[in-house]
């Protein structure tokens, strides 16, 4: 493999283990992430680590303070209801193309995402079965560049559901949610009427 792909990999696998940590609260809101730490804990150069620290700065999740380095980006109460607003907006459109063109495959491919949803246990299995279920759930409306928008806003509060997702709490709620959300679908492609999508199923979960 060039060494080029294999940085490459190694940035990617740093970025997401890093992203599950911020998810996990591990570091607080305002605490700095040091390369050095990071590079030695993962057993990789400091190089992927920087890559990695830059592309979760893109992403919204890191600041850079000048001559210091990156911080876990604080975010407000007015900051999340931002957030959120901005996800009901465009998932909320995504969904309203995507219901009416899901097919047999699609619908088979949500109710296997589902199912193995319904038996998560931990909430990074849970976050990630979301996730997943939505990716599904939006992908017939094919429209990469709000999904783009979508991911990076879902990476911007997925480490509050984290502190606050538990079993038997909201958790609950969403898989109904979900549940209400593919029978939609299915109604949808049988009749290939419209639907209106509205309320909570503009970003379940």
């Amino acid at each position: 493999m060039p060494a080029s792909s294999i940085a490459a990999t190694a940035s990617s696998a740093v970025t997401q283990l890093l992203r599950q940590s911020l998810d996990r609260g591990r570091w607080a809101s305002g605490e700095a992430l040091r390369q050095e730490e990071i590079a030695a804990e993962f057993g990789v150069s400091r190089v992927p680590v920087r890559e990695a620290l830059f592309q979760l700065q893109a992403e919204g999740l890191l600041r850079m303070v000048p001559n210091k380095g990156m911080y876990v980006r604080t975010v407000s109460a007015a900051d999340l209801h931002e957030l959120f607003r901005l996800r009901a907006l465009i998932e909320g459109d995504v969904l309203q193309q995507a219901v009416p063109l899901h097919d047999a495959a699609s619908i088979n491919r949500l109710e296997t995402v589902q199912a193995a949803l319904d038996k998560a246990r931990s909430v990074d299995d849970w976050l990630a079965g979301d996730r997943e279920f939505h990716e599904a759930l939006y992908g017939p409306a094919n429209r990469p560049e709000s999904m783009t928008i979508v991911r990076r806003l879902r990476f911007l509060v997925d480490r509050f559901y984290f502190a606050h997702l538990r079993p038997g709490t909201r958790a609950q709620g969403w898989h109904e949610e979900h549940h209400a959300v593919h029978e939609r679908c299915f109604i949808a492609n049988s009749l290939r009427g419209e639907v209106r999508v509205e309320g909570s199923f503009a970003f379940a979960g």
